[in-house]
């Protein structure tokens, strides 16, 4: 019962979808535009209402207001770091370690973790010692009933995200067999390939939002596309956080995931919260 009540704060039991910001992105990339100020980040993204918070053990200790309470967002704990995104300094192999224990997340009363799953090591070693790692965080996560959100990853040096489907079908089923309860994936650019890796996966699917992009129109259209293909929602950073407005983002994307809005419907809301 207790990964069914965890997973009930994050999951909005009402329509089986999520809305979850990612802002643990100062474990990887140093205070960047828009998590300058933390604390004012977060007050800035809970006004748009989230189902969760995807934070490290740090920001959940000095930002526990934000948690508490019968309308405030879940907390997905960060229990990993990874120095393959940072330009400066370069990272010379890279490393991946991990930041915080399952017995963590429960001491800091998380209602779920997220721990990456890298395709694409410079050796087959790194790759094993992930698995591995991941393997043994999932047995922990059953005697806890902690639920365990996988992101799985194809990697290459010197870019921020690779969508290539057939890599990433491979991730999200190896990461399903070892036994996460919901997958933090890229979407791979057309719906076609990637309704087939939702198929092949026994776990949720929430959409990972990358890089910012281009556009609101890119971001809602993403969305949209995925969720019809069966996404349950979207875990998503930088296309919220260092939005101008990213309460109004969110209430657009709440529409898509929670309202089943079309992408006319959401881009209305979008431009109706600009005024």
């Amino acid at each position: 019962m207790g990964k069914h009540l965890r997973m009930s704060r994050i999951i909005k039991p009402s329509t089986g979808k999520s809305i979850i910001v990612a802002m643990d992105h100062g474990l990887f990339l140093g205070p960047i535009t828009g998590l300058e100020n933390i604390l004012k980040s977060i007050e800035k993204v809970v006004e748009g209402q989230p189902d969760a918070l995807q934070i490290t053990a740090g920001i959940a200790s000095v930002a526990s207001k934000f948690l508490k309470g019968k309308n405030s967002p879940g907390f997905v704990l960060r229990v990993d770091a990874a120095n393959i995104w940072r330009s400066r300094p370069e990272p010379k192999e890279g490393y991946h370690v991990t930041v915080a224990s399952v017995e963590d997340a429960v001491r800091l009363g998380a209602d779920a973790i997220v721990a990456f799953f890298f395709i694409g090591y410079e050796t087959d070693r790194q790759e094993a010692e992930n698995l591995e790692r991941l393997a043994e965080m999932v047995s922990k996560c059953r005697i806890w009933q902690m639920p365990i959100i996988i992101e799985p990853l194809v990697i290459e040096r010197g870019a921020h995200a690779v969508r290539d489907p057939e890599r990433i079908k491979l991730a999200v089923r190896i990461a399903s067999e070892i036994g996460a309860d919901a997958l933090k994936v890229d979407y791979t650019g057309d719906q076609k390939s990637f309704a087939e890796i939702v198929e092949s996966a026994t776990a949720p699917i929430l959409v990972r939002g990358g890089p910012k992009m281009e556009s609101d129109e890119a971001v809602l259209k993403m969305v949209k596309e995925a969720i019809e293909v069966g996404a349950i929602g979207l875990v998503f950073g930088r296309n919220i956080w260092q939005h101008d407005r990213p309460a109004a983002i969110l209430e657009a994307l709440r529409a898509i995931v929670h309202e089943n809005a079309n992408f006319d419907q959401a881009m209305k809301i979008l431009i109706q919260r600009w005024r």
